[in-house]
């Protein structure tokens, strides 16, 4: 493990503008992500109000984010994207859909073979875990990024929210994370209920 380390620092510089790049992207590009999060907001919206009807459920309180970490492992780069009460996680009727923002990890690949000949520069052997131990890392920038980007894309979350405004609470916190462990507030919005 002492090596990956030494590796990671050794593209510390390539990754710093990697972040800085993409983040300019994505600035720019972010509302490309606006069908595919509209579609599955939608998707969630319908699958709590069928659980409302079937149930006493309390109102919603969390539009939730949170990476799968086997994602990174598989290739399939999805995340999990629900809706909750303020019970969150011991909420049994979590209404939960699995999304693959493509923006956010479209140039993976691309990105590690240019780590993996910036790394050939210096040295001469690379394993296999340690490019996985570098993309874990990159994707990991990534997912970082991409909460900067949810900031943006609650805008668009409250034109939703406000068509179905009887089933939230009066503000909605959007948290990010990894699957089932602390989750960082990223965003709020406000419902308005004139």
């Amino acid at each position: 493990m002492m090596r990956c380390k030494e590796l990671e620092e050794y593209i510390q510089e390539y990754c710093s503008e990697r972040r800085k790049i993409k983040w300019e992207y994505l600035d720019k590009h972010y509302s490309m992500l606006f069908p595919a999060f509209v579609e599955n907001l939608d998707i969630l919206i319908k699958n709590w109000c069928g659980e409302q009807n079937d149930k006493e459920q309390d109102k919603i309180r969390y539009l939730i984010f949170q990476r799968l970490r086997t994602s990174g492992y598989t290739g399939t780069y999805e995340i999990s994207m629900g809706l909750s009460n303020s019970m969150l996680y011991l909420d049994e009727h979590m209404s939960c859909v699995y999304w693959k923002p493509d923006l956010i990890y479209e140039n993976i690949n691309s990105d590690m073979e240019n780590v993996r000949k910036k790394l050939e520069q210096k040295y001469i052997r690379i394993e296999e875990y340690e490019l996985l131990y570098i993309k874990q890392k990159l994707l990991l920038d990534d997912w970082k990024l991409f909460f900067k980007v949810l900031e943006r894309l609650s805008d668009k979350a409250a034109e939703k929210i406000q068509e179905r405004y009887e089933i939230f609470e009066d503000e909605i916190e959007i948290l990010a994370g990894d699957y089932m462990d602390r989750l960082d507030i990223v965003g709020s919005i406000s419902v308005n209920r004139e």
